[in-house]
């Protein structure tokens, strides 16, 4: 087991400091944003690209994890280059019949969507970027599933360099607002994913077969619905709900809370999933304690993943204080609930792991379109009232229903020995120091983010140190302190094992 938790660090680690790149420039770049960017602006652009995640689902047919699963399970090289060539010959060639079709309700579009004809070039860039973006999308898988994660993290570091220079000089020079930051996207996205693309081609030829493509569709198709109201569930309240909004400033600063902890999903569980799903998913089916494997792995990443959205939710009024305008600061609220939803959500990924190893793909459309269902008859009736508000408790309450009946769905297709109870203890205490956080009220900024970031180093410190790791536990944490230095292992060795928890 120990090999495939490093194995899955190794990999993670690497992905995850593209995303880390990605995430801290965001950030740094949010004061620059939010003052040249309207409250407007940020709704128009939480539209645009809600919709367009939504749409290349349908457009993608659910090929990225096919394009995993048949690759991994080809018997030759041969095979295996024409999994490849098979999809990208798809995407590209389905992808084209999309732009066109789409350029011919362009204006129907902005009509409904933005609220007038004027807004049309802003969905023509929208739909540019969702071509780009497919071609993008499978570019990185293929990169994912060949665990060529150095060079995954050299475009994506191109990219973001490129956005951030382009976002600048349409931004902040000419001042087109929102068109300047679509236009940015679309400069970067589309070097780098046509660079990509050409290199991948290059590696591995264009050999497509239909028969491929066919088995393909078959079990890459249910992902269709499931990511399809998977986006419904993160974004239809502010794209196919935008008319029960009360106002569309609201949605820009609904946009900005929901982007703080939908950034740190990204990063920890976008980076993760790379190397999990495209790999060692499979991988850890073959050992002989798989179950026990899949259960600790479970725990250690939601470990992880809770106390860092924890740590973002303590201290989101100083963060949002400091990174935004004055006019953005009501979006704190907005991160800590989000942030809630956020580990809820994380379950999902390890509670649906008998649909991919057992091929029972076509039973997770229920979790998905009842989710996505339940999101938008909520939001569909909050909204008008309680506006930003009723969008963030929507989306807690959905992703445990989510996470809920994923894991019901297959618990006995593919049993598991979760460690509900310690994760439910974890969760539970964050949740306690949240609420002491938000009570104890200080006058002055600074004494208020001082007390933040104590509570917010609070929590890991404890798991560290107290009773929630098992004894054998501590015993690997040393080890792996051991080969860093000495000195620390022997000080957690005194110190950490005061407290320990037995393992069962």
């Amino acid at each position: 087991m120990r090999k495939t938790l490093k194995e899955l660090g190794f990999h993670s680690s690497i992905y995850m400091i593209g995303g880390l790149a990605s995430t801290l420039t965001s950030i740094a770049l949010l004061p620059v944003y939010t003052r040249f960017l309207s409250t407007s602006d940020y709704g128009i652009l939480e539209i645009i690209d809600n919709l367009r995640g939504q749409l290349v689902v349908i457009l993608l047919a659910g090929l990225t994890p096919a394009m995993a699963k048949f690759y991994k399970e080809a018997d030759s090289q041969k095979t295996q280059r024409e999994v490849i060539g098979t999809s990208f010959g798809f995407v590209l060639s389905f992808g084209l019949i999309w732009l066109i079709g789409l350029f011919l309700v362009d204006s129907p579009a902005a009509r409904f969507l933005l609220g007038g004809i004027e807004f049309v070039r802003y969905i023509d860039l929208g739909i540019l970027l969702l071509f780009i973006q497919a071609i993008l999308t499978t570019s990185n898988g293929c990169l994912n599933i060949r665990k060529q994660s150095k060079l995954f993290l050299l475009a994506s570091l191109s990219k973001l360099c490129l956005n951030v220079g382009a976002n600048l000089y349409f931004i902040v020079v000419l001042r087109l607002g929102a068109k300047g930051m679509l236009l940015g996207e679309l400069l970067s996205s589309g070097v780098i994913a046509l660079g990509l693309a050409a290199y991948l081609v290059k590696q591995n030829g264009f050999h497509a077969r239909f028969d491929i493509l066919g088995r393909m569709l078959k079990f890459g198709l249910p992902f269709v619905p499931n990511v399809f109201a998977a986006a419904l569930m993160h974004g239809a309240d502010r794209s196919l709900l935008r008319p029960r909004w009360p106002a569309i400033s609201q949605i820009g600063i609904y946009g900005l809370g929901y982007r703080f902890p939908f950034m740190l999903n990204f990063l920890l569980l976008g980076s993760f999933g790379r190397i999990w799903n495209a790999s060692v998913v499979y991988e850890v089916a073959r050992q002989e304690n798989y179950q026990r494997t899949y259960a600790k792995v479970t725990s250690y990443f939601s470990t992880m993943y809770i106390v860092c959205q924890y740590m973002l939710v303590v201290m989101a009024p100083t963060v949002i204080r400091i990174l935004a305008a004055p006019e953005y600061f009501e979006a704190w609220r907005v991160v800590q609930i989000v942030g809630l939803g956020m580990c809820f959500y994380s379950f999902h990924q390890f509670f649906i792991t008998g649909a991919f190893i057992k091929n029972k793909t076509w039973f997770l459309p229920i979790s998905y379109t009842l989710s996505a269902g339940i999101n938008i008859a909520l939001n569909w009736y909050f909204l008008p009232k309680y506006g930003y508000f009723a969008a963030a408790w929507n989306t807690v309450l959905t992703y445990l229903v989510f996470s809920t009946i994923g894991f019901l769905l297959f618990r006995k297709i593919y049993p598991i020995p979760f460690e509900f109870r310690r994760l439910a203890g974890l969760l539970g205490l964050g949740i306690g120091l949240v609420i002491l956080n938000n009570m104890v009220s200080l006058q002055h900024n600074v004494l208020e983010g001082v007390k933040e970031l104590l509570l917010a180093g609070l929590f890991p410190l404890f798991l560290l140190f107290g009773p929630y790791l098992a004894q054998d536990e501590k015993e690997s944490l040393c080890e792996e302190l051991h080969k860093i230095h000495p000195s620390l292992a022997r000080i957690y060795r005194k110190v950490g094992t005061r407290w320990t928890k037995r393992e069962k």
